[in-house]
């Protein structure tokens, strides 16, 4: 019999992908998502995502108190 997985965070939706990226080869997208369930729902909040990430997409943040600085031109 598998073992069933247990997903651990919440889960959020990406409401903007901002146009600037960060780390050393620009793999770092940074998003405003809006948070579908627990304590925060219903807050948009700024967080920083390595991967391929779309406007509509759902993620699971594993923490929704700490939010990402906006990232800034040099």
């Amino acid at each position: 019999m598998a073992e069933e997985k247990k997903l651990e965070g919440w889960l959020a939706e990406v409401v903007e992908v901002a146009p600037r990226r960060t780390g050393i080869y620009g793999e770092i997208k940074q998003i405003l998502g809006k948070i579908l369930e627990g304590p925060d729902k219903g807050r948009v909040i700024r967080k920083n995502i390595a991967g391929k990430v779309r406007v509509g997409d759902l993620i699971r943040l594993g923490d929704t108190s700490r939010e990402d600085k906006p990232i800034r031109a040099r």
